[in-house]
């Protein structure tokens, strides 16, 4: 498997942004990180590894990408400049980080968005907030509002970037149509310190309630909160991507060489 490391000065961090690519061909696939995690997590962590054969075979290119949670949700302070720091992090990841990458890789697809716990929260919020850089989603054991995360602070700031918050209200038909041709899978485990499944459920009904395809498939009890459940999850998901999905009156492949092809 090819590996490429990068870094970048991003202007809308005022810091250096690193991220790493895995594979040469096949859809885009761009991995946020698990809470104040980094780009090299999820390679330590195994889940490159549950890709591999995917990778190996052009169906997909995985592209990880470094965090900011450090500097906004989870710093110290609960004030506005939390979403004021995120808004610098969604700005560098869509306007520097895919751009780079798609001249450097030759790429002009929308990408799949993917993580575990507080990646699939990033992964769900730049699928439905950036629908010109995403596609797809592929959220794994999320969180859909920061109501525990912040113990209980709020402010616009905060409620923009939580789906459970945003998403019900939201009725411009031109933003909605946009979405409604993307595809969403929301899954989680039952098991050990899946403590967030009643977010998982609504926010399934919410994208449903708005036209949104979406798969929300949970797994059993013997599946905790953690890497080695993620790890098989992301295999079935990955495998039923290139076999095709329900969506709408047909199927549609999402990854491998038939897939669908949704340009930047």
């Amino acid at each position: 498997m090819q590996v490429n490391y990068h870094k970048f000065f991003s202007a809308n961090l005022g810091q250096d942004f690193e991220l790493k690519a895995y594979g040469t061909a096949g859809k885009p696939v761009m991995v946020f990180p698990t809470s104040c995690g980094r780009f090299f997590d999820y390679a330590e962590r195994g889940m490159i590894e549950a890709m591999a054969d995917f990778i190996d075979r052009g169906d997909i290119m995985v592209f990880t990408v470094d965090g900011r949670d450090w500097e906004s949700w989870y710093k110290p302070v609960r004030d506005k400049w939390m979403a004021i720091r995120h808004a610098h992090y969604e700005a560098c990841v869509t306007e520097e980080a895919v751009p780079f990458i798609a001249k450097t890789y030759n790429i002009n697809e929308k990408f799949l968005a993917t993580g575990n716990s507080m990646g699939a929260f990033h992964a769900a919020n730049f699928f439905l907030k950036f629908p010109r850089c995403f596609d797809s989603a592929v959220c794994l054991s999320g969180i859909y509002t920061l109501k525990t995360e912040l113990n209980g602070y709020a402010d616009d700031g905060v409620f923009f970037n939580e789906p459970l918050s945003y998403m019900p209200g939201l009725m411009d038909k031109i933003i909605l149509s946009k979405l409604r041709d993307g595809y969403a899978v929301i899954t989680h485990g039952r098991g050990a310190w899946e403590i967030f499944n009643d977010q998982a459920r609504e926010f399934a009904a919410v994208l449903k309630d708005k036209n949104i395809t979406c798969w929300y498939d949970p797994w059993g009890e013997q599946w905790p909160h953690d890497w080695q459940t993620w790890q098989a999850q992301i295999k079935k998901y990955l495998a039923q991507f290139k076999a095709g999905v329900i969506f709408r009156d047909g199927v549609l492949k999402l990854t491998g060489p038939d897939r669908r092809i949704s340009t930047l």
